[in-house]
């Protein structure tokens, strides 16, 4: 054999080990990644770290680099509309600490060789926190799976420095790009036992489990937060779908059966605790009639602010223009969850009073305010 074909042939042999490394360290990234070892020892002393996992409800408000379109999030008003963790950031950054903010990840491919390499990776690129893996449009596969294997590559940092996540929290809120679907939905509003639904909550509660495990293995020592499923039937925009008391029941039973699946993870650990959203919903905005026919409450906050389950870019809708979450709303969301964090598991978090919830929210209407006094009286009739 000559020289050149010896060449060709030890090249072609490496390119194919290299390639089979490559393919089984992606596939099962276990194989390759020692469990952190932690030390018996007091807790770190300083701030408690936070992660998260999820989809755009968590993915921070302010993030430029992937969210481009000057339309998102609270549009022109989006200097003063905050999502939850930013909300969390700004008010208690002192004791919790969600990672450096900053221009985080990579095109997906560049995010492959880094993996396949040993390196740390994450995808796509974003401006947020540090430990926040949350990627709008993401729904349960991705905790997992590619692209974005959020649940995976959060490990695989959490791994460099295990004992500073002793103590800490890794929240996930994923799902509603999953059950909230309106053909998921459509289906369960004429049979609560149809069978795509129940596979595709099953499917969820199946990954969150996965994802719950592959944390709870490497770092014992590290609560987890379940956020169950909001109901999009809720949403001003689909106030006139489902309206009968049947249908709305059907879908109730399945979002039950959602949050039912994530309740069943937390039973089984203390350290995994279930966050019900819909019943922070309901005690903000109420709920449909028993007809399904929407019958929401208005929300008062003490300035004489009122905030209706509408939609727009005003601070005095509870969902922004684009459909996500308000700064009402994530502010009080904010505000819940510390208090829920606490009770859970015995942290001694400052709890956000409504006085800060109303100090931090005073920009929002202040800002509110001057476009409403600038605007020509025949638009603001």
């Amino acid at each position: 054999m000559s020289r050149l074909r010896i060449v060709l042939l030890v090249a072609f042999c490496g390119a194919l080990t290299v390639a089979g490394l490559i393919f089984v360290r992606l596939a099962a990234p276990d194989l390759f990644r020692p469990t952190a070892v932690v030390t018996a020892g007091p807790v770190q002393s300083g701030r408690i770290r936070v992660a998260v996992l999820g989809d755009s409800d968590s993915q921070s408000y302010h993030d430029t680099l992937m969210l481009t379109d000057p339309r998102m999030r609270g549009g022109s008003r989006r200097a003063t509309t905050w999502q939850w963790a930013e909300v969390l950031g700004r008010l208690r950054g002192d004791e919790i600490d969600l990672g450096q903010w900053g221009a985080w990840g990579t095109n997906k491919y560049r995010a492959y060789f880094d993996e396949a390499l040993g390196h740390l990776a994450r995808t796509p690129p974003k401006d947020d926190y540090r430990y926040n893996f949350a990627v709008s449009g993401a729904n349960c596969s991705q905790l997992m799976r590619h692209p974005s294997r959020q649940a995976i590559r959060l490990v695989d940092l959490m791994d460099t420095e295990p004992q500073a996540w002793r103590g800490g929290i890794v929240l996930i809120r994923i799902g509603i790009n999953d059950v909230g679907a309106r053909d998921v939905l459509d289906a369960l509003s004429r049979d609560r036992a149809a069978a795509r639904p129940r596979a595709v909550i099953n499917a969820c509660i199946d990954a969150i489990g996965q994802a719950v495990t592959l944390i709870r293995r490497h770092h014992p020592d590290t609560y987890v937060v379940l956020v169950g499923v909001l109901s999009n039937a809720d949403s001003s925009d689909k106030f006139d779908n489902w309206q009968s008391a049947r249908e709305m029941a059907n879908i109730d039973a399945g979002l039950d059966l959602f949050d039912n699946g994530l309740r069943k993870l937390a039973a089984a650990d203390r350290h995994v605790y279930f966050l019900d959203d819909r019943a922070l919903f309901r005690s903000l905005w109420g709920e449909r009639d028993g007809q399904g026919r929407p019958l929401y409450k208005t929300l008062h906050l003490s300035p004489g602010w009122a905030v209706t389950n509408t939609t727009g870019d005003d601070p005095h809708n509870a969902l922004v223009a684009d459909g996500h979450c308000g700064v009402v709303w994530n502010t009080l969301w904010a505000q819940h969850l510390v208090t829920s964090l606490n009770a859970a598991f015995g942290l001694h978090l400052k709890p956000i009073t409504d006085a800060e919830v109303i100090g931090f929210l005073q920009p929002s209407f202040a800002a509110s305010a001057r476009s409403a006094l600038a605007m020509p009286a025949s638009l603001s009739k």
